[in-house]
């Protein structure tokens, strides 16, 4: 689970261990996740933390080999880490889009081949979920696209890798979660009651819904918005 620490990262971790499941979270700050793994264990829930740097050279190898070598197998990865350099193109310039794409595209799909390798090993079922954005579909709002365009990339790496596995005949799914707007510190750094923004607990739902799905199903690509709130 990376992204853990905070936001839908966070309430992904926590719903998916209050199903049942043994959470690896991982982020950059080690007291966010720390707080996050805290809160698991109050529900009685199991989690561990691997505080990083995605981005880091190796990081995300070192990950997973931590994971094959304690639990010798991974049944879900969500990919939920996210960055969101908005403004207009004036702005930003071009070494933000090469960071935000970095951390949106290149790390969801490091981890996701690293992932779909251990799942492949234990010759088992198993799931991803990149967690896109509606804006993988249209950009909401004017502005210089970078935050679009990375989102735009991890659909087309999600459902290319889903196709091959698809015409593998292969029992790892992957899926591709695209919600609106969502109440967290990225969104919304006031903290300021908005009718308009999605919970992030109502994200993670979403998720549960997607890996629960029955075998024979698969939940390809789903959007997920505020109720009243329109995108088109």
């Amino acid at each position: 689970m990376t992204g853990a620490g905070r936001g839908i990262g966070a309430s992904v971790a926590r719903a998916l261990a209050d199903a049942g499941a043994h959470v690896v979270l991982a982020a950059r700050s080690a007291s966010e996740l720390d707080r996050v793994a805290a809160q698991i264990a109050q529900t009685d829930g199991s989690a561990e933390s691997v505080a990083g740097d995605l981005t880091a050279p190796g990081f995300v190898d070192d990950l997973f080999d931590g994971i094959q070598e304690r639990h010798q197998r991974l049944d879900i990865l969500v990919n939920s880490a996210g960055a969101a350099p908005f403004g207009p193109i004036e702005d930003v310039k071009p070494e933000q889009l090469r960071a935000v794409l970095e951390v949106n595209t290149v790390v969801p799909y490091a981890c996701m081949r690293r992932a779909i390798m251990l799942m492949r090993e234990r010759a088992t079922t198993g799931h991803v979920v990149n967690i896109g954005s509606v804006e993988a579909h249209w950009t909401a709002q004017g502005e210089s696209g970078a935050y679009p365009a990375s989102k735009f990339a991890l659909r087309a790496l999600t459902l290319a890798v889903s196709k091959q596995l698809s015409l593998e005949r292969s029992p790892i799914r992957v899926s591709l979660l695209n919600p609106g707007g969502t109440d967290t510190a990225l969104v919304n750094p006031a903290g300021e009651h908005r009718t308009d923004l999605l919970d992030p607990d109502e994200v993670a739902r979403s998720v549960l819904h997607i890996v629960t799905a029955p075998a024979g199903s698969h939940v390809f690509e789903l959007g997920v918005v505020a109720t009243g709130r329109h995108y088109w």
